[in-house]
């Protein structure tokens, strides 16, 4: 067997930027393979489940930063609040390119994307509340405050998402990272 020359990671990196741009239903295998530097061919054979398969590894890998670069961050890290929360706001500005790249959760919530994968996006803004629920709490938030802090940092992100994506301007974003840092540190 040959060895792959595009490793899961780099393709599922690659991919991700037609599915941000085009969700679920207006992403086509052809581009999907385009942009993952292989044949449509070589694709079904990574993916023999078609589409649903290879749009699930990239949510897997997406899913997969979130935990490692910011849930565990926030919630199972040993430094202080204030360096775990710095670190994990740049991990969000990464994944984010500062404000310049739709989320993929949105991309991936209108039909049919939310019916194939609305469970798992469900679970991760829960991950996503929980880590800053704790990260609030460990600042000395009271808990119902840190919850509801962690909900509105939450809506804060996906909404600048959407304001930087329609004012081709990236300062939503940052101005919103920004506001979650002093919303925790006051």
């Amino acid at each position: 067997m040959r060895p792959q020359k595009v490793t899961e990671h780099q393709l599922a990196e690659r991919m991700l930027e037609v599915l941000r741009a085009k969700g679920y239903d207006g992403s086509s295998l052809n581009e999907l393979a385009l942009a993952g530097g292989l044949k449509k061919a070589s694709l079904y054979h990574r993916f023999p489940g078609g589409k649903q398969e290879l749009v699930k590894s990239v949510l897997d890998s997406y899913t997969s930063y979130l935990e490692q670069n910011v849930f565990e961050v926030l919630a199972k890290g040993k430094a202080k609040p204030k360096k775990r929360l710095k670190k994990a706001l740049g991990k969000i500005r990464t994944l984010y390119h500062e404000g310049a790249s739709n989320c993929l959760y949105r991309a991936l919530s209108l039909d049919p994307g939310l019916e194939l994968f609305g469970e798992q996006i469900a679970m991760n803004c829960k991950q996503w509340i929980k880590a800053f629920s704790i990260l609030g709490r460990d600042l000395g938030i009271k808990k119902k405050r840190a919850k509801r802090m962690a909900f509105e940092g939450l809506l804060k992100i996906q909404g600048s998402l959407v304001l930087a994506k329609v004012f081709n301007d990236t300062q939503p974003f940052q101005e919103v990272v920004d506001e979650i840092w002093s919303d925790y540190l006051g």
